[in-house]
């Protein structure tokens, strides 16, 4: 995948300096911008999902979706220490104090975006592999 195909693709970013998952403009503008998501963990996978519930569903955890812009421009941010520890415990392959971007997929049946651990860039855009390294918890 080249530069052009990252800045217009589905993507998010885990900061664990800031204890923050943003959630990119591509990615909320292919669910529809939504005004609520939910961050699935895979149980045994090392997958995160981003989804948008639909409309006569049971609330469940999900977030309100505010934008760090005004309108639909920015980026949506969670800031969790709880949820970014738990992400370290299952996948040592998270170091802390480092950012890293997630690439994913669109899965329009389930309303969601899928992104898998297994190929991640760190901020320093090398790539960074959590193949094998789902731990204990």
């Amino acid at each position: 995948m080249n530069q052009l195909d990252y800045q217009q693709s589905i993507s998010m970013t885990v900061d664990l300096k800031k204890y923050r998952i943003r959630i990119h403009k591509n990615t909320l503008r292919a669910l529809g911008n939504p005004e609520r998501v939910q961050l699935l963990l895979h149980p045994t996978e090392p997958t995160i999902m981003v989804r948008c519930p639909q409309k006569g569903e049971p609330f469940g955890q999900e977030e309100k979706a505010v934008f760090d812009k005004p309108g639909n421009d920015g980026t949506f941010q969670l800031y969790s220490k709880e949820l970014i520890n738990r992400l370290q415990r299952i996948y040592p392959c998270f170091e802390k104090n480092h950012v890293y971007r997630l690439y994913g997929v669109m899965e329009p049946e389930l309303h969601a975006a899928c992104f898998t651990f297994n190929h991640i860039l760190s901020g320093d855009l090398n790539e960074v592999s959590c193949d094998d390294t789902i731990a204990d918890h």
